[in-house]
C-alpha cells in the first residue's frame, strides 16, 4: 500500500476518532460529568481567598469580594456596549459559541504554533468565571475547551441574552479586587455605574482582557490606549459616533482615592493580590483558594512599629525644625495618592531566595494606598555607591588604594562644570578606598567612577537587577538617578548571599479548596557578581556600620553580623539606610511624596540607620543569630600598615598599627617603600578615563609628556624604576595629579633612592590561627554635624 495512501487513511481514522469523542462530550449525559450546576448561577457566592503566614498561621481574608449586584437596565447603555464591542460583538446573534471567531482563533493559533488569539463569547467566559471545577484551567486540553462549550449552551439554554450579559457584568473580574462593572466604577471612579461618562465606561469596558496588566493604577498609559481602542470599536459598531469618540478619547482619567481598609500589614496583603493576579487565572480568586505568604508577623510588627516611631519623631521636632504639615493635620489630603506629610517605607527580605518577610510601603494604607517600595520611584543618594566600588574591586582597584580627597570639578559633555562636594564639606587629604566608603567620600566617590568608567557602573547596576533608567553623566555616582527601592533591596541581596539575583516575591504557595497545590514558588538564583569581589566589598560596608556613617546601627541596639550604606540626597529629601545580615537584607527611607527638604542637617545615618538597627534587633530577639560572612575561593589577605596602606614585610616594615586587609583574585603590586616618602601616591602619574576621554590639565608648557602617564605605559616602553627617577629628579616642582584628581598637587619632597620594587608574593600566606574579626582602616566616626555648607548629597 503507499505511504500517502496510509497516511490518509490514519488521518481519517485520527479525525473519525475526534469527532466521535466530539460527539460522545458533546451529548452524553450530565451523569458523566459534562454538566454544570447553571440553574444556581444567580444565587451564585464567592467565596474569598484565606491567607497565612509563613509559620503557617491564618492572618484573615484577602480583601473581601467587592462586589455590586445592579440590574442590566440600571447602567447607562454605552456600559453593556463598550464590552460587548471588544469582547463578543456577535453576542445576541450566537447561541453560546461564535463558530467563525472560534473556528478563526484555532486557525490562527495552530499556524502561530501557541495561543495568538482567543475565541471565547462572554458566555463561555462567564462559563469559566463561575464552573473553574468543572473547567480546570490547567488542563489545555481539546475535552476542557469542548466541555467549556457544553456548559456555555447550557446557559444560552436557562437564561435570556439580557439576563447572561447582566450576570457577565456583574461577575467578571476587574482588577483591584473589584467584581463586576459596579464595582469597578466605584474603585477606579468613586462613583456606581449609573452615573459613568462614555470615557469612563469604556475604560471598565476594556479591563476584562487583562485586569492586571491594564489595571489604570498601575499604567494609566496603557489603560488609555485600551480605552481608546474600545471607543474605536463602538464607533465602528455604530454604538456611537465617531465625533463622540474622538472627545471622549481625549478626557484625561481622573481616578478616585482607593477605599479604605482597616487589615494590619494591607501594604503586604495589597501585594500578595497583585502577585496572586499573575499567578492563577481571575476566575479562581474567588473559589476558596488557600494562599500561603512568605510573611514573617514579627518582622511585619517591627517594620510597621519602628518606622511609625520614626517619622512621629521627625515631625515632633526631634531632629530640628520640621517645616511641613504633620501626619495629624494633613491625613485625608491627598493628592492622586501623594500626602503632604512625611512618609516612610521599610522592607525585609531574605537574601537567599527573594521571600519578602515584611513590607511596610506607607505610613497609612487607607490614607495613601500608593506602594512606595514596588512602585514608588526615589534618589538613592549614597546607598548608589556600593555599584561603584564593586566595579573599582572588579577592575583590581584594592581597597588600599588611596584616592585624593580634595575639592573636584569636571568638565561636561555640554560645557559646563560640576563641582561635586562632601556631604560635611570637609577634605581629607590621600585616603584609602575602603575609608573614602565608610566615610561616605563624595569627591573620592566620583573619581572612582571615572577611573573605572561610568559605563561600566551602570552595566554593574543593570547586572544586579536595576532596569530603570540610569543616565552616564558623572552625577549618576553619587546616585542622582531614580531607582525602584525594591530593585535596590534585591541587588544588595547579591551582595549578602555571596553574588546571586534574586527575585522578591511575597507568594510561597496556592491550593485550591481541595488541597490540590496550584502553584508553588521556583526562587530565582543567578550569579551576577564574583563571589570574591563581594566578599571584600561587604567587608568595606562593615566598616560603614561599624567605623563609619552606619554607626548608628550599632546604637540602636543590634549586635549581629552587619553590612550596608546610608544615602542623602541634595537637600536630605530622600534619607535611606540599605543593610543585610547574612540572612536578611532591608531597607529604611523616609522622605516626602513630593520632594522636599524633610530636616535641614538629616542624613541616611542620623535618620534612617537606627530605625534599621531597632529592626533587626527585634527580628533577631528571638531568632538565632548567623555567623559573619566566610571569605570564599579567590579572596586574599594582606598584612597592611594603617598609617601607609601598603603591605607589611622585612623590606618594608611597619609605621604603626597594622590590620589584615583582603583582595580580590591577587595581592596588589607592592609599592616603593620608603617610610619618609609621601605615603599617599599610591601611583604618581595621571589617568585617562575612558568614558569622556582624557582630561584637560593645567600644567606647565612642556612638562606634560604622554609617555610617562601610567605605570602600565612606562614598563611596556621599557623603561624601568631607575630611569623614571631620573626624569622626576629634574621636575621636583612640576604639578602632577593624583590618581583620579582632576586638579594638581605640587611635588615638595626629594624623591629616594632609586630602588627596584618588590614584585607581589605568590606564595600561600602562611597558616594563621583561627580567623578572627579584622581590624578596619580609620577611626570610629561620629555622627555628622548639621549640614550648614550646602554641600549636598553625601550620605
Amino acid at each position: 500500500m503507499p505511504l500517502r495512501r496510509k497516511l490518509l487513511i490514519g488521518l481519517g481514522i485520527f479525525a473519525a476518532l475526534g469527532l466521535g469523542a466530539f460527539g460522545w462530550l458533546w451529548f452524553a449525559p450530565c451523569g458523566f460529568g459534562g454538566c454544570a450546576p447553571v440553574g444556581d448561577l444567580e444565587k451564585y457566592q464567592a467565596e474569598g481567598s484565606q491567607l497565612f503566614d509563613m509559620n503557617g498561621k491564618s492572618m484573615g481574608t484577602l480583601a473581601s469580594v467587592n462586589r455590586r449586584i445592579v440590574p442590566l437596565d440600571s447602567m447607562p447603555k454605552y456600559m453593556p456596549l463598550a464590552v460587548l464591542s471588544v469582547e463578543d460583538r456577535r453576542f445576541y446573534s450566537h447561541g453560546g459559541v461564535d463558530w467563525k471567531r472560534f473556528l478563526g482563533a484555532l486557525f490562527r493559533n495552530v499556524r502561530a504554533g501557541g495561543v495568538e488569539e482567543g475565541g471565547s463569547t462572554i458566555t463561555m467566559q462567564l462559563a469559566r468565571n463561575l464552573f473553574p471545577d468543572q473547567l480546570n484551567y490547567r488542563e489545555q486540553s481539546m475535552r476542557r475547551k469542548v466541555l467549556e462549550v457544553r456548559i456555555a449552551r447550557q446557559i444560552e439554554g436557562a437564561f435570556s441574552k439580557d439576563k447572561i450579559l447582566e450576570l457577565y457584568l456583574n461577575h467578571v473580574y476587574m482588577g483591584e479586587g473589584a467584581y463586576g462593572v459596579d464595582a469597578a466604577a466605584r474603585t477606579y471612579f468613586g462613583k456606581p455605574a449609573s452615573r459613568l461618562t462614555l470615557a469612563e465606561a469604556a475604560l471598565i469596558g476594556g479591563l476584562p482582557q487583562s485586569p492586571s496588566r491594564i489595571n489604570p493604577r498601575e499604567s494609566r498609559e496603557k489603560a488609555k490606549k485600551r480605552r481608546d481602542l474600545v471607543l474605536r470599536e463602538m464607533a465602528k459598531g455604530g454604538h456611537i459616533t465617531p465625533a463622540q469618540a474622538a472627545e471622549a478619547q481625549e478626557s484625561p482619567i481622573r481616578l478616585a482615592r482607593r477605599p479604605p481598609s482597616s487589615q494590619r500589614g494591607s501594604y503586604f496583603q495589597e501585594r500578595v493580590r497583585r502577585e496572586l493576579e499573575e499567578r492563577v487565572p481571575a476566575e479562581l480568586f474567588t473559589a476558596g483558594l488557600r494562599i500561603y505568604t512568605t510573611l514573617d508577623p514579627v518582622a511585619q510588627r517591627a517594620a510597621e512599629e519602628e518606622m511609625a516611631r520614626q517619622a512621629d519623631a521627625i515631625e515632633a521636632g526631634r531632629f530640628g525644625a520640621y517645616r511641613h504639615p504633620t501626619y495629624p493635620e494633613a491625613k485625608g489630603e491627598t493628592d492622586e495618592g501623594a500626602t503632604a506629610y512625611l512618609q516612610g517605607f521599610a522592607v525585609v527580605m531574605e537574601a537567599e531566595t527573594g521571600a519578602v518577610r515584611a513590607l511596610v510601603s506607607g505610613r497609612d494604607y487607607d490614607d495613601s494606598k500608593f506602594d512606595r517600595v514596588y512602585q514608588g520611584m526615589r534618589q538613592p543618594g549614597s546607598a548608589f555607591k556600593p555599584f561603584v566600588y564593586l566595579t573599582a574591586l572588579e577592575q583590581s582597584v584594592a581597597p588600599t588604594t588611596r584616592f585624593e580627597d580634595s575639592p573636584l570639578k569636571l568638565a561636561l559633555s555640554g560645557g559646563g562644570t560640576w563641582e561635586p562636594k562632601n556631604y560635611t564639606g570637609r577634605y581629607d587629604g590621600p585616603i584609602t578606598v575602603r575609608d573614602a566608603l565608610a566615610r561616605s567620600k563624595n569627591t573620592v566617590t566620583v573619581r572612582i567612577a571615572q577611573q573605572v568608567g561610568m559605563g561600566a557602573v551602570i552595566r554593574r547596576a543593570r547586572d544586579m537587577g536595576i532596569t530603570t533608567d540610569i543616565p552616564n553623566v558623572p552625577a549618576t555616582a553619587l546616585g542622582s538617578a531614580e531607582v525602584r527601592p525594591i530593585q535596590l533591596v534585591s541587588a544588595y541581596a547579591a551582595l549578602a548571599n555571596g553574588g546571586h539575583v534574586t527575585d522578591p516575591y511575597v507568594i510561597q504557595r496556592i491550593e485550591d479548596s481541595k488541597g490540590e497545590v496550584l502553584y508553588e514558588a521556583a526562587p530565582r538564583r543567578e550569579r551576577a557578581v564574583d563571589p570574591a569581589a563581594a566578599f571584600v566589598l561587604t567587608s568595606m560596608l562593615r566598616d560603614v556600620v561599624d567605623r563609619g556613617t552606619g554607626t548608628p546601627v550599632r546604637a540602636a541596639g543590634f549586635r549581629g553580623p552587619a553590612a550596608g550604606k546610608t544615602g542623602t540626597t541634595n537637600g536630605a529629601t530622600d534619607i535611606w539606610f540599605v543593610g543585610y545580615t547574612p540572612e536578611l537584607v532591608g531597607a529604611v527611607w523616609f522622605g516626602l511624596d513630593r520632594p522636599a527638604t524633610i530636616v535641614r542637617g538629616a542624613s541616611g545615618g542620623t535618620i534612617a540607620a537606627p530605625v534599621w538597627g531597632r529592626m533587626m534587633a527585634r527580628i533577631y530577639a528571638n531568632r538565632k543569630m548567623p555567623p559573619a560572612w566566610s571569605p570564599p575561593r579567590g579572596v586574599l589577605t594582606e598584612t597592611v600598615d594603617r598609617a601607609t596602606g601598603f603591605a607589611v614585610d622585612p623590606s618594608c616594615p611597619a609605621r604603626g598599627d597594622t590590620y589584615t586587609e583582603y583582595f580580590v583574585n591577587s595581592r596588589p603590586a607592592r609599592p616603593f617603600c620608603d617610610p619618609g616618602a609621601y605615603a599617599g601616591m599610591a601611583m604618581d602619574t595621571a589617568w585617562m578615563d575612558e568614558e569622556v576621554g582624557a582630561y584637560a590639565y593645567d600644567l606647565p608648557p612642556g612638562s606634560y609628556d604622554p609617555d610617562t602617564v601610567g605605570v602600565g605605559d612606562l614598563r611596556a616602553k621599557g623603561i624601568d624604576w631607575p630611569e623614571l627617577e631620573e626624569r622626576r629628579r629634574g621636575a621636583d616642582t612640576v604639578a602632577v595629579p593624583l590618581p583620579g584628581n582632576v586638579g594638581t598637587v605640587p611635588r615638595t619632597t626629594t624623591p629616594p633612592p632609586s630602588t627596584r620594587p618588590a614584585r607581589p608574593r605568590e606564595t600561600t600566606p602562611p597558616p594563621r590561627e583561627p580567623r578572627q574579626e579584622p581590624r578596619v582602616i580609620g577611626d570610629p566616626v561620629p555622627p555628622p554635624p548639621p549640614d550648614t555648607t550646602g554641600a549636598g548629597a553625601g550620605r
